[in-house]
């Protein structure tokens, strides 16, 4: 299991790891997806803020949220504030922040490799949260772009 500077979230059933340089953008990138996916009626958690564990088992990547920050993510400006979270994801996308200048226009089927498991990969422009969000439901074929199907 390997400590990694990330961010957790689960919508619709997928794991979605959120990378990138500190302040980029990937808490409040959380916080956008939790909210617009909420209020479309898709089942969306945290996981854990800026620090994740990663481990692989069964072909899958699985992140956990650290014991000491539990629960916790950063409020800009407040500090660590309490929310609702799972402890544990299967990652489905990973989504990596970065500059502008430097995310392509679009989607080129991407992979990242971690703990020796291959996951699509989105790079999208850091601190564009409702931007960003939009991408990830075009990915996963949410709302709007796709149905949330029924768990079997």
């Amino acid at each position: 299991m390997h400590n990694r500077h990330a961010t957790a979230i689960v919508v619709a059933g997928k794991g979605i790891l959120l990378e990138g340089a500190s302040g980029c953008g990937k808490t409040m990138l959380a916080f956008e997806a939790l909210a617009f996916f909420r209020a479309a009626g898709v089942f969306a958690s945290f996981v854990s803020d800026d620090q994740v564990f990663l481990s692989a088992r069964n072909g899958r990547l699985i992140v956990r949220t650290p014991e000491p920050i539990a629960g916790l993510a950063e409020a800009r400006g407040l500090g660590p504030a309490r929310l609702e979270h799972v402890p544990a994801a299967v990652i489905d996308l990973a989504v990596r922040l970065v500059d502008e200048g430097k995310a392509p226009r679009f989607s080129e089927g991407t992979q990242i490799i971690h703990e020796g498991i291959a996951i699509p990969c989105v790079e999208l422009p850091q601190r564009q949260a409702r931007r960003a969000v939009h991408a990830i439901a075009a990915t996963l074929q949410l709302p709007p772009f796709g149905r949330v199907r029924a768990a079997v």
